[in-house]
């Protein structure tokens, strides 16, 4: 009896040491949600988000003042925890001179360089590098080279891994990176063999979700679990394949969870047929949450500067859109999508369709990920969650559950 109770502890143990649930912080929140807001207990891993590659080889803090207070913070409390702080470079507005930086090896130098810096400064556990777009625009004032970004950004996690491993021992800091749902293009097209990155990395995070939004002809889930026949062909069950299929470990591979949603304006009454795919307004996303609105970066005249319609899940309970995870409040309809496995809500009144995730939906993708036997979840981001938890509740899960014996796919 006190054998198999000793195995029981054990399993729970080795259950929880393998999976990463990571979140980002991103470091513009300022006083509105401090370090003691993060639940670490649940967090293996928190990603500093953003320095940025604004201009020239070094990435800059876009407020050092912020920083020098915050993340020390945070390292702090994290380390108490036993939770992992990395510093993100990047990010959609902040990869603008990676494609030059990493175009020579004295440019590459300086960079990493940098990286030591501050590792040595914050006692950080490792970097994650989030030039989302290698080889192809992004926000729109990148530069970019199609037939060496991806080439030359290997020479930089090479030599990344090469210098963190002389200066710190090796393996004792971690290199991470976040991506696209496809894999890295150059000029003969999306990389069929990505093997070599993942030699170098300790995990790969993808990016599963914006995979659908105003910029479309249809409204769709911002992050589907499987795409609608006919309707796309990205979801978060092929974006994993696809990068399985490119030579990563599943171990390295930690798939995204959107801690948000997104709203767009239907054509029409969705609730006619209550189908989730139906014509849109293309390109002027409906209004988003009590935090949304223009924001233009003035340093890249191809920002359109307009509203996001990004709801925050927080925003979706704290303004009433749901009493509940699974209760809408009047004029919203709550519907559940069974191929996505995802919810939308609909306003009548102003045909205002909001995609989103919410325990539910996650909890697929928490299956998945244990069926896969992936590295774990990644989340964008932990101030978006409800006051009480109710996502990093779900995905916490990935840590504590075990393989179901049904995996959908």
């Amino acid at each position: 009896m006190k054998s198999t109770f000793l195995f029981i502890l054990l399993t729970a143990s080795c259950a929880l040491a393998d999976k990463i649930l990571l979140g980002y912080f991103p470091n513009w929140l300022g006083s509105s949600y401090p370090v003691s807001k993060i639940n670490l207990s649940k967090y293996t891993h928190i990603n500093y988000a953003f320095a940025e590659m604004a201009k020239g080889d070094v990435p800059e803090w876009p407020d050092k003042s912020v920083v020098d207070v915050q993340l020390p913070q945070l390292v702090k409390a994290a380390h108490a925890k036993k939770t992992k702080v990395l510093i993100s470079i990047g990010g959609w507005s902040g990869s603008r001179t990676f494609s030059t930086m990493v175009s020579s090896s004295s440019r590459r130098k300086k960079f990493i360089n940098w990286q030591i810096s501050q590792i040595k400064k914050y006692n950080i556990d490792g970097i994650d590098i989030d030039w989302e777009y290698p080889g192809t625009q992004g926000q729109g004032c990148n530069v970019v080279n199609l037939n060496s970004d991806t080439s030359n950004f290997l020479k930089l996690l090479k030599e990344l891994r090469t210098s963190l491993d002389t200066t710190f021992g090796a393996k004792k800091k971690e290199i991470t990176i976040a991506t696209h749902v496809n894999t890295f293009v150059n000029a003969a097209g999306n990389m069929k063999n990505v093997s070599a990155f993942a030699k170098v990395l300790d995990r790969i995070n993808i990016m599963t979700y914006d995979i659908n939004g105003a910029w479309g002809a249809n409204t769709g889930p911002n992050a589907p679990f499987n795409y609608q026949p006919g309707e796309g062909s990205i979801s978060f069950v092929s974006s994993i394949q696809t990068w399985l299929d490119a030579g990563v470990p599943a171990n390295k591979l930690v798939a995204g969870i959107a801690f948000y949603g997104r709203a767009t304006t239907a054509k029409q009454n969705m609730l006619i047929t209550k189908y989730q795919y139906q014509p849109q307004i293309t390109g002027k996303p409906a209004q988003g949450d009590s935090l949304d609105g223009p924001w233009k970066d003035l340093s890249c005249p191809a920002d359109s500067g307009d509203r996001t319609g990004i709801w925050r899940y927080e925003k979706i309970r704290s303004q009433g859109l749901l009493s509940s995870p699974t209760k809408a409040v009047s004029p919203w309809v709550r519907t559940w999508d069974s191929v996505s496995q995802t919810p939308w809500l609909f306003n009548p009144k102003t045909n205002t369709y909001l995609t989103y995730d919410d325990p539910a939906s996650i909890a697929v993708k928490v299956n998945h990920t244990l069926c896969k036997k992936l590295g774990g979840l990644m989340v964008w981001s932990v101030e978006q969650d409800s006051s009480n938890g109710e996502l990093l509740n779900a995905a916490y899960s990935v840590r504590t559950k075990s393989k179901p014996s049904v995996c959908p796919y």
